[in-house]
C-alpha cells in the first residue's frame, strides 16, 4: 500500500497565520500544504485542498513526499480508500493566555514578554465564516473531532465560544477543549454536561512552588477550584470528560514528591483521568541517547502504579506517544 499520512488525509489545523494539516513541530515552510501568511480568506482554503490532493496523488504514484522526512507524527493510513473527508478540525487561530508557561512554543517557550505581549493583542480572523464554508461544501466527515485551543480557549470571547460549541453540537460534532484552567466557562460547562466533549487542563504539578515555576503565575488554588468546580458540575449526567494532563520537564516535576501531591490533588477533586507527555524540546534534544530516559521511565511507571491504586485512568499522548510507550512497563501497557 502507498504511504498517505492519515493527517495529510483527514486533519485541517487552522493557526494564527498558517492553514495545515496537523501540529507537527518538525515540519516548516512549504513542504506540507500549508497556506501561509493566512488572515482568514475563504478562498485560500480552497489554494490548501487542492494542494493536498496533489500531495495525495503523489502518494498513489508511490512518490514519497518530502514532508515524512524526519516528521515526528507520520502516521501511515488505516484504510486503503483514500477517503479525504476531516475527521479532525484543529481551531487555534487565537493566541491570547493568560499563562506563560515555560514549554509554550507560541510565546517562545515563555522567555520572550514581548512576544507574548503581541500575541495577546494581536486581532485573529474569524473562524465562523470558515467552519461554515467547510461544512456547506461536505468537507466535515460525520461525528467530526474539533479540537478548541489557541491560547486559553477560556479566553475567547464569550459568545465566539458559545457559537462554536452550538455549531459543532449542531452538526453532531465532538469536541476537545485545551486549558489552562485558570478560568471557569460556562459555554465549556454546557458542552460537558450536554455531549461527549472532553475538557483537558494542563495543571503539570502537584504543589503551588512547582505551579507557579512552570506556568509562571500565581493561580495554583483559583485553577484546582475551577477543576473541582467543572468535576462536580457533570458528576451526575456522565457524558463530557474532564483529563488532568501532566507533563513531565526534567529537572522540575519529574520526582515522586511532586507526582505524589498531584495525584492526591486529583483525588481530591474526584478527578479520574490522567493524561501524560514530556517536554517536547528536552525530548527531541535526548531520545538519541536513552540512557537519559531513566528517570522519565520510573515516572511514567510510578504514575501508572500509584494511579491505579487510586481508581484514576492514565494514558499518554503527544508527538511521540509510541515511542514514549515503550517505556511503560508490559504490567501497564496496553498498547
Amino acid at each position: 500500500m502507498n504511504y498517505c499520512c492519515e493527517f495529510l488525509l483527514h486533519e485541517i489545523a487552522f493557526y494564527k497565520n498558517t492553514i495545515r494539516p496537523c501540529c507537527s513541530f518538525s515540519i516548516e515552510g512549504d513542504i506540507t500544504p500549508f497556506v501561509n501568511n493566512y488572515n482568514g480568506e475563504i478562498d485560500k482554503i480552497q489554494e490548501y485542498f487542492s494542494k493536498r490532493d496533489a500531495f495525495i496523488e503523489k502518494t498513489k504514484q508511490n512518490i514519497a513526499l518530502p514532508c515524512f522526512n524526519n516528521c515526528t507524527i507520520f502516521e501511515s493510513p488505516r484504510n486503503s480508500d483514500y477517503s479525504t473527508a476531516l475527521t479532525n478540525i484543529i481551531i487555534s487561530n487565537r493566541t491570547k493566555c493568560s499563562c506563560n508557561c515555560i514549554y509554550c512554543e507560541q510565546a517562545a517557550f515563555g522567555e520572550n514578554e514581548e512576544f507574548k505581549k503581541q500575541m495577546n493583542q494581536r486581532k485573529p480572523y474569524d473562524i465562523k465564516p470558515i467552519l461554515e464554508y467547510l461544512k456547506n461544501n461536505n468537507y466535515i466527515a460525520p461525528n467530526c473531532r474539533f479540537l478548541i485551543c489557541g491560547g486559553e480557549c477560556s479566553e475567547y470571547p464569550e459568545e465566539e465560544l458559545k457559537w462554536l460549541v452550538y455549531f459543532i453540537l449542531f452538526h453532531k460534532g465532538h469536541i476537545m477543549f485545551l486549558s489552562s484552567g485558570l478560568n471557569y466557562s460556562k459555554e465549556i460547562e454546557c458542552a460537558l454536561k450536554t455531549s461527549d466533549s472532553v475538557l483537558k487542563i494542563s495543571v503539570d504539578s502537584g504543589t503551588k512552588e512547582t505551579y507557579e515555576k512552570i506556568k509562571r503565575i500565581k493561580a495554583y488554588d483559583r485553577v484546582w477550584n475551577n477543576i473541582k468546580r467543572y468535576v462536580s458540575a457533570i458528576e451526575e449526567y456522565d457524558k463530557g470528560r474532564v483529563d488532568l494532563k501532566y507533563i513531565l520537564i526534567p529537572g522540575v516535576n519529574d520526582n515522586e514528591e511532586e507526582i505524589d501531591a498531584f495525584l492526591e490533588k486529583c483525588t481530591q477533586v474526584n478527578c479520574k483521568s490522567i493524561v501524560l507527555d514530556v517536554e517536547h524540546r528536552w525530548l527531541s534534544q535526548n531520545k538519541s541517547n536513552l540512557e537519559n530516559f531513566v528517570n522519565i521511565k520510573h515516572c511514567l511507571n510510578y504514575f501508572f502504579r500509584n494511579s491505579q491504586k487510586k481508581q484514576i485512568f492514565v494514558s499518554i499522548e503527544g508527538v511521540e506517544e509510541p515511542f514514549l510507550w515503550s517505556f511503560v512497563d508490559k504490567e501497564f501497557n496496553y498498547k
